[in-house]
């Protein structure tokens, strides 16, 4: 074999080969050794995985916005850039929106868009001895449907006739049923929502769950109706728009159209002034939730590499004993013949497998903790492909990087100083 990269291959493989069986012949050093590059890349891909999960519930929670819908809001957290107290000040000081404000959208909008809105309050929900506290009871246009992922499942939703005469109807979720309703069908029946009977004309579609809260603890009633219970200017309502054509029409112009109509809405289109109204879409709720797990991420993983540290000093310090303990082996094989390289690439071999072992293991730890997380609070966390590679080249980078100093020593030993050493 003339191939000059055969004999690099060898020496490689050999010096794996020791490496093993060193790992092998002590074994609760070995353990030690690895046990702080475990915890380290433990913590590492952890982080990664929560940050990974923050993004994805954040995600899931706005789920019911669909990419070509835009939402109006008194004040969303988004626009504030994380900062809460200016988000406490918007909610506190800009005007509510109000079905006039959806009355006139439409109006100013005109055919080519759906314009819907929604508000939110909760009632203690009761059917005879049975009762469900702090019922989500949501107000809603008709062809609310169009406008978010709410579908029926069984009889029909609100309807404009519903709206215009107030009437008490109301459609219910999955959880709802399940209370109130055992073994019967519940259309046409009755609940009461506080102290007022209403009709149960549909049962909605199960939405599922996020992090482990099922979305279905919910009883929809027309906005008219809900305005009646809670009061027409007691509470900021949203408003959800749509273009008919969305071939045609893209969200981003359906955002500036809105964003026009709201601004003459609240006599700003002539001023300088910035928006009193908050505009959230799909795309903006990924970009929020992009920036602050990645704002998060920039704080914390500096923080984990305190602990891949802390591991690299403790190989670093168990690889000195271990050269310490081997003076004689080292004096032994330089005496026949091995080279610097040899004893520098032996030590720096062992010192990576410890640490990719520590890696592999840190890994599957993670991988647990994400099983068990997903499984017992329904949190939406995931390993993340990269998060893998990161954590192999963490370890082989460890491995190196504090292998040096050993593999160093070792490799400067004087063959005969090394042969009388005690």
């Amino acid at each position: 074999m003339t191939s000059r990269g055969f004999p690099i291959l060898s020496r490689l493989f050999e010096s794996a080969r020791l490496a093993v069986e060193s790992i092998r012949a002590n074994k609760t050093r070995s353990t030690l050794t690895i046990f702080g590059v475990v915890v380290g890349v433990a913590v590492v891909v952890m982080v990664a995985a929560l940050l990974q999960g923050a993004q994805n519930y954040i995600v899931e929670a706005s789920a019911d916005l669909a990419p070509d819908v835009i939402r109006i809001e008194k004040a969303s957290f988004q626009d504030f850039g994380a900062d809460g107290q200016a988000f406490v000040v918007a909610q506190s000081k800009r005007p509510d929106i109000l079905s006039p404000d959806v009355a006139f959208l439409q109006d100013k909008l005109g055919s080519e868009f759906i314009v819907g809105a929604e508000g939110a309050g909760t009632l203690p929900a009761r059917r005879g001895s049975r009762t469900l506290v702090g019922i989500s009871v949501q107000g809603v246009t008709s062809g609310i449907e169009q406008l978010t992922n709410f579908r029926i499942a069984r009889g029909r939703g609100i309807t404009e006739i519903d709206e215009r005469f107030k009437r008490n109807v109301c459609v219910i979720g999955q959880d709802v049923v399940d209370e109130l309703f055992t073994g019967s069908d519940p259309i046409g029946q009755e609940i009461k929502l506080g102290q007022v009977a209403y009709e149960v004309i549909g049962v909605a579609e199960s939405q599922g769950s996020v992090f482990g809260n099922s979305q279905d603890g919910f009883v929809k009633i027309p906005l008219s109706t809900f305005e009646k219970v809670f009061g027409r200017r007691s509470r900021s309502i949203s408003i959800l728009v749509k273009a008919v054509d969305g071939d045609r029409i893209s969200p981003t112009e359906t955002e500036e159209r809105v964003r026009v109509v709201m601004r003459i809405r609240r006599g700003l289109i002539l001023t300088s002034k910035e928006d009193d109204f908050s505009i959230v879409t799909a795309d903006s709720v990924r970009a929020f939730a992009g920036n602050l797990t990645g704002l998060v991420g920039t704080i914390i993983y500096p923080l984990t590499v305190i602990a891949l540290f802390v591991g690299g000093v403790v190989v670093m310090n168990m690889m000195l004993a271990s050269v310490t303990e081997r003076t004689r082996e080292i004096g032994i094989r330089k005496a026949l013949g091995a080279r610097r390289s040899d004893i520098l690439t032996q030590v720096l071999v062992e010192s990576t497998t410890l640490t990719v072992l520590g890696g592999l293991i840190g890994l599957a730890a993670a991988l647990l903790l994400v099983l068990a997380i997903r499984s017992l609070a329904g949190f939406p966390i995931v390993l993340p492909v990269w998060s893998v590679f990161l954590a192999l080249g963490v370890s082989c980078a460890v491995g190196i990087v504090f292998g040096i100093v050993p593999a160093r020593k070792a490799a400067a030993m004087d063959p005969i100083e090394a042969l009388r050493f005690e």
